[in-house]
């Protein structure tokens, strides 16, 4: 009985392949060469020869010759080979063999589709045929080539129907394949078809196109053990399944000579493999239209393949891609979930998990946290192609400055974590860091040019008992952004410091949040004057805390917590309302003053859809023109959300609401973008202005941008005045405008009561000479 799981081709089949009703018909062979032996006068040998690999069930017969004429029947019989094999034409033929003339009858076999498998040889001495002595020869040729058509008929549909049960055999197995059973299933494909077709070896090997290998996949009978073992990786050009298909795109059929290498699937020397022909059919297959490999059959010795065997081999063969398909799509698809599409780096699932595993061991890692520096700017400037091109770029940096037992990944946008180990203290941790800064400062080719692009970086260290993988993170996360803040490009270790400026910050935040709740914020003005004349021109709103232990605090103090934790949009929110309640109240209480209010607006602000409505809301609601209102906006709001932020400005315009540009010349804005938005002044900073009096490159910064003012019909703004010296070179400029401690420290709205009433600031009044350190803080 055959062993579990393979395929018997043909139950009623006896080891010729004949069936036993088929055999009873083709016994006509054995009697056929007794009657002519018999009826044919003086004949001395009668043979039925076949064509060398040619298989018929029941052919060929014994032969019959009379004793003492060996030498002559094998000549005879050589002589017919070679004509069937198409050396030599084959008809019915005179020799002379060892002195002796022979006269040979030959009349051909044939079987269905026109192929000669075979003669029936009749031969004797000196003595011609007579014509009905070659009709009864004829005649007998003709009941032979129904035969053998009979049979291989028969045998064809009783193998075709082994061969689909092993299609079907086969296809039920692969169908259930995963990337796990693979290997063992594709060696039980191998198994079945080679034990079903009594092939010598049945190979599937897939082709290694980047290093121009053929690969075995799996084999059977599988290779050798020991000192000669069959090759699992050869040479496209050692491998003659791969040689003979480089073209094709069906099945290919081949005899290998012996002088043939075929050490890829055979141990040469071993049963005599060496010496002998071998027989191949080969399959290419295709993946995805691409050569993928190949299925061969190899049988040692002559052999003819039945069509039906070729068809077998294609059917295998497309469910062999079918479902090398499926586990590839599969395994893509387990791919994706954890890695990044861009970088091919791990994704934020697969750091987790690969931290996890680390910190569950108590393996000592450092989580190391990247960020570009400015990077957003970068990408803005240089589209997000070249954008897209820096990150795969500092991802393969990243990947070939670490080591094997080290891990990479890319959490999103710029930022990359990489988990050390094997570290011994915190200096070599930081060497690594500066490593891979270092191969990340490296420039890049873009577009012809070469860009350098820095970064920053923030280390934890995992310590025992801690198993909380996002608190690693996050408070790498926090070293990085201390990094950013002491100027970026470096290193930045977290440590018990940041630890507790985390605490304080944290105290800060719920503080902040409750004093937002609760009325515990308050704003002053700052005046603004025409310096030529000392005429109130506008005023600026100014934020401050009325912190409960500390006092009342200027927005240097909590602005930088604020913008961390999103609280300055409801701060926002707040200074919004307070100022168009107060200018409700001063427009009834200074009807004759056109007072404007300059309110500044955080770029966080300019993320939120609804800004310039909520905005529009709080003027209808306290009944205040669009142009008692200034919108002061950072300068680095234009450059990170360039569109949305010139949306925002047309939305402000459009209420009739004045727009300035904060401390412009600080962070790079560039032209294109100042032309595209409708802002009306420019609000020179403090640092280029207290700069001009010893400073010339101060001197031209601020003259420079009075120049762009004025040719783009801008108003401009100087802040920061601390002297009369400064007033004067700023109108030499033609400044007219300006704020500072020199002319008016920030008030409430009680104490701007009088310059209200009266429209005049003045300045230099003795009552601003003060500590000029909090005369600065107070700004």
């Amino acid at each position: 009985m055959p062993e579990a799981g393979l395929v018997q081709l043909t139950a009623p089949l006896s080891d010729d392949g004949m069936s036993d009703t088929r055999r009873e018909a083709n016994d006509s062979g054995p009697l056929m060469i007794q009657m002519l032996a018999q009826v044919v006068p003086e004949v001395q040998m009668v043979e039925i020869v076949m064509t060398p690999g040619q298989d018929v069930p029941g052919f060929p017969s014994k032969p019959w010759s009379v004793p003492g004429i060996d030498l002559a029947c094998a000549r005879i019989r050589a002589r017919v080979v070679a004509g069937l094999l198409g050396h030599r034409s084959l008809h019915s033929f005179s020799s002379v063999i060892a002195g002796t003339p022979w006269k040979v009858l030959v009349e051909l076999i044939g079987a269905e589709g026109g192929s000669v498998v075979g003669a029936v040889v009749v031969a004797r001495q000196g003595r011609v045929w007579a014509r009905w002595e070659r009709s009864l020869v004829k005649a007998f040729g003709a009941v032979l080539t129904q035969g053998a058509t009979l049979a291989r008929r028969e045998r064809s549909l009783l193998l075709e129907r082994g061969l689909d049960g092993l299609v079907g055999q086969v296809a039920e197995r692969l169908m259930s394949t995963s990337a796990q059973t693979r290997e063992a299933i594709l060696t039980w494909t191998m198994r079945t078809i080679s034990e079903s077709l009594r092939v010598d070896v049945a190979v599937l090997r897939r082709h290694d196109h980047a290093k121009e290998l053929s690969v075995m996949e799996a084999q059977w009978p599988a290779p050798a053990i020991g000192a000669d073992v069959v090759p699992t990786a050869v040479a496209f050009d050692a491998d003659p399944a791969r040689v003979a298909t480089a073209a094709a795109r069906g099945p290919f059929v081949l005899e290998l000579g012996p002088q043939i290498d075929s050490r890829a699937y055979f141990v040469r020397g071993k049963h005599g493999r060496a010496e002998q022909s071998v027989a191949m059919m080969c399959l290419p297959l295709f993946g995805a239209g691409q050569p993928w490999g190949t299925l061969s059959l190899f049988h040692v010795g002559r052999r003819t393949w039945a069509p039906e065997e070729l068809r077998m081999l294609q059917a295998v063969g497309a469910l062999l891609m079918q479902m090398q398909a499926r586990i590839e799509a599969e395994a893509q698809t387990l791919h994706n979930a954890v890695h990044d599409e861009l970088t091919g780096l791990p994704n934020r699932r697969a750091l987790l998990v690969q931290l996890i595993e680390r910190l569950n061991k108590d393996q000592k890692t450092a989580i190391l946290f990247f960020d570009l520096d400015r990077f957003k700017v970068m990408n803005d400037f240089l589209g997000h192609a070249s954008g897209d091109t820096i990150l795969s770029t500092v991802a393969g940096r990243i990947r070939a400055t670490i080591g094997p037992d080290d891990f990479a990944a890319r959490l999103g946008g710029d930022e990359f974590v990489v988990l050390f180990s094997g570290m011994h203290d915190d200096k070599e941790a930081i060497g690594f860091a500066d490593r891979i800064l270092g191969a990340l400062r490296q420039p890049i080719e873009l577009a012809g040019q070469q860009i350098s692009h820095a970064a920053s970086v923030g280390i934890v260290f995992s310590t025992p008992g801690v198993r909380n993988g996002m608190d690693l993170i996050g408070w790498a996360d926090i070293a990085l952004y201390a990094a950013k803040k002491r100027g970026g490009n470096q290193a930045v270790l977290f440590d018990e410091a940041l630890k507790d400026s985390v605490g304080e910050r944290s105290r800060t935040e719920l503080t902040l949040r409750r004093a937002i709740e609760r009325d515990g914020l308050r704003i002053h003005y700052q005046p603004e004057m025409d310096l030529r004349t000392g005429r109130l021109l506008a005023v600026e709103a100014l934020v401050r805390w009325q912190h409960p232990e500390q006092g009342l605090l200027p927005a240097s103090a909590f602005m930088s917590v604020a913008e961390e934790t999103g609280l300055v949009v409801d701060m926002g929110r707040w200074v919004f309302t307070e100022v168009c309640r107060q200018l409700a109240v001063w427009r009834i209480e200074y009807p004759d003053v056109a007072i404007i209010v300059r309110v500044n607006v955080s770029p966080s602000q300019f993320l939120i859809g609804d800004l310039v409505k909520f905005v529009e809301n709080c003027l209808e609601s306290f009944r205040v023109p669009g142009e008692s209102l200034c919108i002061e906006i950072a300068e680095r709001a234009i450059l990170q959300e360039p569109e949305q932020t010139a949306l925002i400005v047309s939305g402000f315009r459009a209420l009739g609401i004045e727009v300035a540009i904060d401390d412009f010349g600080t962070n790079y804005a560039s032209f294109a973008a100042l032309k595209r938005l409708p802002v009306n002044y420019l609000k020179l900073s403090p640092e280029f202005v207290q700069g001009m009096g010893n400073d010339t490159i101060d001197r031209a910064i601020v003259e420079t941008i009075i120049n762009l003012a004025t040719a783009l019909d801008l108003g401009v703004i100087a802040k920061g005045i601390e002297s009369r010296e400064t007033i004067e070179k700023l109108l030499a400029m033609t400044c007219g405008r300006g704020q500072g401690s020199f002319i008016s420290l920030p008030m409430t709205a009680k104490d701007l009561g009088p310059l209200l009433r009266t429209g005049i600031v003045g300045f230099g009044s003795d009552r601003w000479q003060g500590d000029p350190l909090q005369n600065v803080l107070a700004m």
